[in-house]
């Protein structure tokens, strides 16, 4: 995938090890398609322009350089916004095949793929500000996002932004009241089913049909869990789309919609 790390959606599938052996062999030959990388920038794409035109983003960029931001930091937080604008688009298109595969079994593939692949590749590791060593301020932030976004753990992205605390809480208090309006759960519904459409394009759709997980011995209950999973990482993930694009537009130089206003 070109990333330095293992993404959470890795981790939680990873819980139900018969079902992850299998899910990663049967999703590997997914990223030797050019059509893959190219669907999950047109992902990235879409939601760039949803943040730019729906929604009024501050100039975070400029507000680095009130808090003092050294070049070399500047730098790397744009960087860091760069991975995950890439990063969250492939595990978005991911977890879409992945629901595919669950809703629409028997899907066949046309085999007509590009094998020369060509993605970002970003080599750096993330540092991250895990919640068990994040100070009193960052921690209360992290708790704010959990019970905001609905979910029991925090992602990649905001742990890695912690590495500059005032430019987390300056990002978050910009992006929090986005998230509850109904513009935005607009803008994240048509994004959740661009990923599905586009996964019900691939050229390699997933064959993982629940029956034949059965086959394959994977007990009900597993099986039950691994498709809420699935199911619950996609709406994360259209989310998580828009956010980074939300920082990724900040930090250029903002943008600011009428419609929003």
């Amino acid at each position: 995938m070109g990333v330095p790390h293992v993404n959470r959606i890795f981790q939680a599938l990873a819980s139900f090890p018969v079902f992850f052996e299998l899910f990663w062999k049967t999703a590997k030959p997914l990223l030797h398609t050019q059509e893959f990388f190219s669907f999950s920038e047109r992902i990235a794409a879409e939601a760039y322009t949803r943040m730019h035109n729906y929604f009024s983003v501050p100039a975070l960029g400029a507000k680095t350089s009130e808090m003092d931001f050294s070049p070399g930091a500047r730098a790397e937080l744009e960087e860091s916004a760069e991975l995950y604008h890439y990063n969250c688009s492939v595990l978005l298109l991911l977890s879409a095949a992945l629901v595919q595969a669950f809703e629409n079994p028997g899907t066949e593939a046309s085999n007509k793929t590009t094998s020369v692949v060509a993605h970002p590749i970003f080599s750096k590791r993330p540092i991250l500000v895990e919640e068990e060593t994040a100070p009193p301020a960052t921690r209360r932030i992290y708790d704010d996002i959990k019970r905001t976004l609905g979910t029991p753990f925090v992602s990649s992205p905001y742990l890695h932004f912690a590495r500059w605390p005032d430019f987390l809480s300056v990002y978050w208090e910009a992006l929090k009241p986005l998230l509850k309006t109904p513009l935005y759960e607009q803008n994240r519904l048509a994004l959740r089913d661009s990923a599905l459409n586009l996964a019900a394009a691939l050229p390699q759709p997933l064959q993982l049909s629940t029956a034949q997980l059965e086959e394959t011995g994977i007990p009900r209950d597993d099986i039950t869990a691994v498709v809420h999973l699935a199911d619950s990482f996609l709406d994360l993930l259209s989310k998580q789309m828009l956010n980074v694009a939300f920082a990724k537009i900040g930090l250029e130089d903002g943008g600011r919609s009428e419609v929003a206003a």
